[in-house]
């Protein structure tokens, strides 16, 4: 006896394969280009150390791709009405920009609403969370600083929600320094801000100079009334480890939370300072 299934039934298998058939070049083209991690390991939180890019999803990376291979960055701040208007300490928010000027991330204070910004105002021990996120809104790095009574820490954390440093400022007579530690307290890289540069921000590792970070003039308006800061990230030719890229952006984040955050009529000497920081390009 057959047991041949009906022709209808078999016309119907026939094309039910041959729909699939069809489909099946554009899927096996589109998956021959997709890297491997991506396949396989769409996240690896938890994996290597803080921060490295061979363990970060292939949209981060794409992502981050320009930061990574910059040779500069820009850092702008934005304001808001209530700081123009009332002189409130609204929420810092930057723009970060390659080279080329196209925006590689934002950062953002996460504190919002009305008691945020009266903490922001008017206390000066207040604590911050800064998430530095993609185009798309995915956490990238995280700058968080608690309140302090002199000298003041932060916690730098990888997009995995890991620590991956410490920045700790350190008590000088002249000048200004801030320590890059690992979280066991050895000293990565030094920042170094000279007595007569005031808007200028060096750092060293191993005494060698691998970034720089300098607050530029954002006009009088600006300066006077809001704080609306723009910063400058230089990376030398030794600086290649995006580790320490992203540490250095988590160093001029803190560096305008604990040094540019005032409001005081003082902002307007801002020419000045900036034209002292240009003459002074010699000092060490």
């Amino acid at each position: 006896m057959s047991h041949k299934p009906p022709s209808s039934d078999t016309t119907g298998l026939e094309l039910d394969w041959g729909g699939r058939s069809r489909r099946q070049p554009e899927p096996t083209a589109s998956a021959a280009l997709e890297p491997l991690s991506e396949v396989e390991v769409p996240s690896g939180a938890g994996k290597g150390l803080p921060g490295d890019p061979k363990h970060m999803s292939t949209e981060m990376r794409l992502a981050l791709q320009g930061m990574m291979e910059t040779p500069a960055l820009r850092m702008r701040q934005f304001r808001e009405g209530m700081e123009i208007i009332f002189g409130a300490q609204t929420r810092n928010r930057y723009e970060v920009c390659d080279d080329t000027g196209r925006v590689a991330l934002y950062v953002e204070e996460e504190a919002r609403g009305f008691g945020a910004m009266l903490r922001r105002t008017f206390s000066p021990f207040y604590k911050a969370r800064m998430e530095c996120m993609t185009l798309g809104g995915v956490v990238a790095l995280v700058v968080e600083r608690p309140w302090s009574l002199f000298l003041t820490k932060a916690d730098v954390l990888a997009w995995d929600g890991r620590l991956m440093a410490r920045i700790e400022q350190r008590f000088t007579l002249f000048g200004r320094r801030l320590d890059i530690v690992t979280p066991g307290g050895a000293v990565i890289a030094t920042v170094k801000g000279p007595a007569l540069r005031p808007w200028t921000f060096r750092i060293f590792q191993n005494d060698v100079e691998i970034a720089a970070i300098r607050k530029r003039w954002a006009g009088f308006f600006q300066e006077s009334f809001t704080a609306a800061d723009n910063f400058s990230l230089d990376f030398q030719a030794p600086c290649t480890d995006f580790r320490l890229r992203q540490l250095v952006l988590a160093v001029a984040v803190l560096v305008d939370l604990l040094y540019f955050e005032d409001n005081s009529p003082s902002s307007a000497l801002g020419p000045g300072l900036d034209l002292l920081d240009t003459l002074m390009f010699w000092k060490k």
